[in-house]
């Protein structure tokens, strides 16, 4: 009788989890890296049987090769306080942001409403400006498809 057994590795992405553009070793190319939760899986006759270990990983968008973390190497955690302390900026910008906006609704609540302004001439009235160049365009194709009879049984 035989027994079939084995492990896998399961990966779910982290909800909120950290987003980084790096170059991938794996596939030679720069993409975008999501950060997952990567879990070993024992197996009997194909069926999960008990989850053993679990940890952190990077994923590269392009391929799906699986990077250690700085749960298990450190070199990660450079290329991530830049991104943290980048969107530390941009919260503390977004928020400064909303205040001016409250401030400048607040004054325009006490003002009256502007004047009504002239309507917009209709949209059809406007000739696209690359309309020559699509016709011309077009019509070199169709002298293309008749020179090589493209098209034609």
């Amino acid at each position: 009788m035989w027994i079939v057994f084995g492990n896998k590795e399961k990966t779910e992405r982290v909800p909120g989890g950290a987003v980084v553009q790096r170059h991938c070793d794996q596939c030679g190319e720069t993409a975008m890296f999501y950060e997952r939760k990567a879990t070993s899986v024992f197996q009997v006759y194909f069926i999960d049987v008990v989850d053993y270990g679990s940890r952190t990983v990077m994923a590269c968008g392009a391929c799906g090769a699986l990077y250690a973390t700085d749960e298990v190497n450190a070199a990660l955690k450079p290329s991530l306080s830049p991104v943290e302390s980048t969107l530390g900026s941009i919260k503390t910008a977004a928020k400064a942001a909303q205040a001016r906006i409250s401030s400048e609704a607040a004054k325009l609540m006490d003002r009256p409403p502007p004047a009504p302004t002239a309507p917009s001439p209709p949209a059809e009235d406007f000739e696209d400006p690359l309309a020559e160049d699509d016709r011309a365009t077009e019509a070199r194709f169709q002298e293309l498809e008749r020179k090589y009879r493209i098209g034609q049984p």
